[in-house]
């Protein structure tokens, strides 16, 4: 099986289970609607995640980094040392996610709020 599908698989069986588990602690009689709509919540945080990371991956938050590291240095007291420290911390945040997270956190919260908006529907 496709690792990309195992990790689908794998973000989309959490918030099933974790909406169910706070259904059956919550006050007042289990339903199906009161689940469909814990499992909306949740489906909807993970699809968010994988949204902010498909922001982040795009290359939105670099300028702001850089930003912030020319001002901070700008405003130290010691320019060369925040040169040298810059140089070794020097990442783009796009560089650092993981494409294969991103699809999966993306599809999968996706996949899930888009079932439980025809399941909310039908019923």
């Amino acid at each position: 099986m496709n690792l990309l599908f195992k990790r689908i698989l794998m973000i989309s069986a959490f918030p099933v289970v974790i909406a169910f588990g706070v259904s059956l602690i919550s006050s007042g009689p289990f339903t199906l609607e009161k689940y469909i709509n814990t499992l909306f919540y949740f489906s909807l945080s993970i699809a968010l995640i994988g949204i902010a990371l498909y922001v982040a991956k795009g290359g939105f938050f670099d300028f702001i980094t850089y930003s912030f590291k020319k001002v901070a240095r700008s405003l130290s007291r010691h320019p060369e040392i925040d040169d040298v420290v810059s140089f070794k911390t020097n990442f783009q945040v796009s560089e650092r996610i993981n494409v294969s997270y991103m699809k999966s956190f993306l599809y999968s919260g996706l996949l899930l709020t888009f079932i439980t908006i025809a399941v909310a529907y039908i019923l």
